[in-house]
């Protein structure tokens, strides 16, 4: 019985953080608000964002509200799932492994959000989905940089190439960083 509970919490609660993540990247990209994607997410998260807020205001464009929920999300899957698994954890480290899961997660849905930005392109280039609109929206501002270093050459865009092998160092990276700081 505790593997239904524990697939039951993981799944529930790992999606509670894909939408957090969502209206983070949404809004710090400045994606259009009025998509149905997007009013979807902001109906959804606003009641649980709405008291934390109150606490912690966003700055410009980052809602530094969704990653507070994005982290107590992690913290509290840490600690469920652990409880579950028969486990004690200490504080500091759930922390810290939570903090690196939830910069991982970021890492690996931009990553995901460019491979899927990357097939549309050639599946339904004009392809005007709402969904292929935000997802187009919150790469620009990660692959813009990228297309400034490298030209486009023969009409073929190779930004993607050059933030694929950023995010994969950084996620070799990372974990070696947190690992010292938790010794």
């Amino acid at each position: 019985m505790n593997e239904v509970f524990y697939y039951l919490i993981t799944a529930i609660l790992q999606l509670v953080t894909v939408l957090f993540i969502a209206r983070f990247l949404l809004q710090a990209c400045r994606a259009d608000f009025y998509n149905p994607i997007s009013q979807g997410i902001v109906r959804f998260t606003d009641p649980l964002l709405r008291p934390v807020r109150v606490v912690l205001p966003g700055y410009k464009n980052l809602d530094f509200a969704a990653l507070v929920a994005v982290w107590i999300t992690q913290i509290v899957l840490l600690v469920s799932t652990a409880s579950l698994n028969g486990s004690a954890l200490a504080v500091f480290p759930i922390l810290v492994v939570s903090l690196l899961q939830v910069m991982l997660l970021f890492v690996s849905g931009i990553k995901w959000i460019i491979l899927i930005v990357i097939i549309a392109s050639f599946i339904a280039p004009r392809g005007q989905h709402p969904i292929l609109t935000l997802l187009r929206q919150i790469t620009e501002p990660v692959l813009a940089p990228a297309r400034r270093l490298l030209p486009p050459m023969g009409g073929l865009d190779f930004s993607p190439i050059l933030i694929f092998l950023l995010l994969g160092v950084i996620e070799i990276v990372l974990p070696q960083i947190f690992a010292t700081a938790l010794r």
